[in-house]
C-alpha cells in the first residue's frame, strides 16, 4: 500500500508544531536540510525509510503512525490541549509531555509482553457533578483495593497502578500545573504528576488525577492547575482528601487535643501537607475556625517528606535517582522494561530507547537499579 505523503507531511508538521519548534530547530537536530523538511511537511516529496525512522525517533512516535492511516496517536489530543492551554506550557514542558506519552506507550507495550493483568475497578457513573461523589468513589476504591476502614497506604503509586493506570512523574517548568490526565487511544488512562512539587503535594495531585481518570474519562484530557475552582476539580480534590485521609481515620481524631507538634506528626503519618489535613479536620468539625487559622502557618520542611521511591537509597546515588525520577523513569517502569529485555521481548537497543538514553549509557542507568545486561549475568 503506497504511503499517503500528504497525510504523512501533515503528521510530521503537527508533531513539530506541538513542540513549538521551527524547521531550523529540527534540521539542526536530525541532519535534514530545512528545504527538504519543508517539502516533506508540505507533502511534495516522500521521505526515505531512514528519514521516517529519524522522525519517529526524534518526535518519540511509533513509525507506523506516520505511514498508516489506521494507526492512532495521542498527538491529535496534545494538539487540542495546546490550543486550549498552549500559553501554559513552555517548549521544555512540551518535550516533557511528549516523552511522558512515549513512556506510557512503551509501558503498555511492555506490560503486554509480560502478560500483566490489571484488576478491573468499575467506577460509579454520575449524570451530574457533585463534590460528594469524590468521597463516595474514594471509599468504593479503598474497599476494592482491600483497605480496612482506617488503614493508610504505603506506596500510593503502586496502589493506583493496580487498576491499570499509567503513572509518571516529570518536572514541569510551569509550577501552576500540578498534573494532568490523558486518555491515550492505545495506552489507555495516563497520569502525569509534576515532580517539581514536594512529595506530599505529589501524593495529593496523583489522587486528584486518579479521580479524573475514573469519573471524567469521557474527556480526552484534563489539566489540573493550582487553585482551580471548577466543579470537577472540586470533586477531584474531595476524592483525593477522602482517599488519603479516610473518614474512619478522622473519626478517631475527634477527641484529640490539638497542638502544633501533633498536627505536624499526623500530617507526616498521612503523608499529606498540613493544609490538606486541616481542611479535612475543619470540614469534619474536629477543629474550629480559630485553630484552623492558627495552624495554617505550619509547614513541614521539604527534606523531611519521604519519597517512597527513594526510601533506603544510598546517599551516593540519591541525586542520580532523583534525576531519573524527574524524567519519568520510576523503578516500576525500569524494572518492567528490563524484565521484557531479559525475556527476549526487546533488544538492548530498544531497552535504551525506552529509558531515554543512548545504548552506551545503558549500563550506568541499570546499575542504579541493581540490574545488568545479559552478558553481565
Amino acid at each position: 500500500m503506497p504511503i499517503d505523503i500528504i497525510s504523512l507531511g501533515k503528521k510530521i508538521n503537527r508533531c513539530r508544531k506541538n513542540l513549538a519548534l521551527e524547521l531550523s530547530d529540527v534540521s539542526e537536530k536530525v541532519g535534514i536540510s530545512i528545504e527538504r523538511l519543508d517539502e516533506i511537511e508540505r507533502g511534495h516529496i516522500e521521505p526515505t525509510g531512514d528519514e521516517i525512522l529519524i522522525f519517529a525517533d526524534f518526535y518519540k512516535q511509533d513509525y507506523k503512525y506516520f505511514i498508516s492511516n489506521e494507526k492512532l496517536s495521542a498527538t491529535e489530543q496534545i494538539e487540542v490541549l495546546y490550543r486550549k492551554f498552549g500559553d501554559d506550557f513552555s517548549k521544555e514542558d512540551r518535550w516533557a509531555l511528549q516523552e511522558f506519552i512515549y513512556l506510557c506507550e512503551n509501558e503498555q507495550e511492555i506490560l503486554n509482553y509480560l502478560e500483566y493483568e490489571n484488576v478491573n475497578f468499575s467506577a460509579p457513573k454520575y449524570p451530574n457533578v457533585y463534590k460528594s461523589q469524590g468521597a463516595e468513589t474514594a471509599e468504593k476504591l479503598r474497599q476494592f483495593l482491600g483497605y480496612k476502614n482506617d488503614e493508610l497506604y504505603s506506596d500510593l503509586f503502586s496502589e493506583f497502578r493496580k487498576i491499570g493506570l499509567h503513572i509518571f512523574r516529570r518536572r514541569l517548568c510551569n509550577s501552576k500545573v500540578s498534573g494532568l490526565f490523558i486518555k491515550h487511544p492505545n495506552a489507555g488512562k495516563c497520569i502525569l504528576v509534576n515532580y517539581d512539587e514536594d512529595t506530599y503535594r505529589q501524593n495529593f495531585t496523583l489522587s486528584h488525577e486518579v479521580c479524573h481518570a475514573l469519573l471524567d474519562d469521557e474527556f480526552e484530557f484534563s489539566v489540573s492547575f493550582k487553585n482551580d475552582n471548577d466543579y470537577r476539580e472540586i470533586r477531584a480534590n474531595n476524592f483525593a482528601s477522602s482517599f488519603l485521609i479516610p473518614p474512619s481515620f478522622i473519626e478517631k481524631l475527634r477527641a484529640v487535643t490539638w497542638n502544633e507538634e501533633l498536627i505536624v506528626d499526623v500530617a507526616n503519618q498521612l503523608k499529606v501537607n498540613v493544609q490538606t489535613l486541616l481542611i479535612a479536620l475543619k470540614s469534619n468539625n474536629c477543629i474550629g475556625k480559630s485553630q484552623y487559622e492558627r495552624f495554617m502557618v505550619l509547614k513541614i520542611p521539604r527534606k523531611q517528606k519521604e519519597d517512597f521511591e527513594l526510601k533506603g537509597v544510598s546517599p551516593t546515588i540519591i541525586e542520580s535517582k532523583k534525576t531519573l525520577l524527574e524524567k519519568g523513569l520510576s523503578t516500576y517502569y525500569v524494572r518492567n522494561c528490563h524484565e521484557a529485555y531479559k525475556n527476549g521481548h526487546i533488544s538492548s537497543g530498544r531497552l535504551a530507547e525506552n529509558l531515554l538514553v543512548d545504548e552506551s549509557e545503558l549500563t550506568s542507568i541499570l546499575d542504579l537499579f541493581k540490574l545488568k545486561l545479559d552478558y553481565e549475568y
